[in-house]
């Protein structure tokens, strides 16, 4: 591959694509994003994580003040503190949502703009700014970005997406890699649910829009499934070499794993 001279602004998602297996964004990495940034080049971390992680990895890794977060339901501007973007989850759908996992005694999560909830069924630690909720009157907020559901029952977890696909108004986006791969483990197994309209695709396409920005002068970085929509409103597409096979196919390039610096190897090679 040439080197790219018309970039001008690169997607880069977090986990097993920016951050290594420890879940660090290295020096070498935070390093080459300043680079590019200092040129001018935009650079935007699209994740499926919440506001408060993606904001606080976008600051480890030198990216610019904008991200994109909950699988592309939101566009925010960490700098200003303002959504330039935002599609949710209907709420009705929610509360019916919330009585289910309640009902089940499972995990549930809701990314909104700035602030996480978590149910009391959830069975790891979360950051300490995260709420507790029982139940939908204990949510002071009235925008839904995203649900995370988790269970480390397998067969549960069948069960949850037999339960969510019966609403049409939602769209699963993202699944663990041991439910995909039907991995039996005591670990957890999770879903990203959002709005049927959300994608990380979508979400792009309306930064390239807000931005005066085309296709062709965009490029992204990604590994799992969920970034298929990504990539298919960039000009350029780079796979991670750990990333998801089918991914893989659809890539311009496949680059370096998480665990060797790809994004930093790449931009060195082919931007800088």
């Amino acid at each position: 591959m040439q080197k790219l001279t018309n970039i001008k602004v690169i997607f880069i998602d977090i986990d097993g694509t920016l951050t290594n297996s420890k879940k660090e964004v290295t020096k070498f990495t935070s390093d080459t994003i300043k680079k590019i940034t200092d040129k001018g080049i935009l650079t935007v971390i699209c994740s499926g994580r919440g506001n408060k992680y993606v904001e606080k990895k976008a600051k480890e890794a030198n990216t610019s003040q904008y991200i994109i977060t909950s699988n592309g339901a939101q566009i925010y501007d960490c700098k200003n503190q303002v959504s330039l973007y935002e599609k949710s989850i209907n709420e009705k759908t929610l509360k019916s949502i919330i009585e289910y996992t309640n009902k089940n005694k499972i995990g549930c999560i809701i990314n909104c703009p700035t602030i996480r909830y978590s149910n009391k069924y959830l069975k790891r630690m979360m950051d300490p700014e995260e709420k507790k909720f029982s139940s939908f009157s204990d949510i002071h907020e009235n925008t839904f970005l995203q649900l995370v559901i988790e269970t480390n029952n397998y067969n549960l977890m069948q069960e949850v997406i037999e339960y969510i696909k019966t609403y049409k108004d939602l769209n699963i986006l993202n699944v663990s890699h041991n439910y995909i791969n039907n991995i039996k483990t005591d670990d957890k197994y999770y879903i990203d649910i959002n709005n049927v309209d959300v994608n990380k695709g979508n979400a792009i396409k309306k930064f390239l829009e807000i931005f005066k920005l085309k296709k062709e002068n965009s490029l992204c970085f990604g590994d799992h499934i969920n970034d298929t929509a990504m990539f298919s409103s960039c000009g350029y597409k780079v796979a991670m070499e750990n990333g998801n096979e089918e991914l893989k196919k659809k890539a311009d390039y496949v680059t370096l794993t998480n665990d060797e610096n790809g994004v930093a190897d790449f931009i060195n090679k082919y931007i800088l």
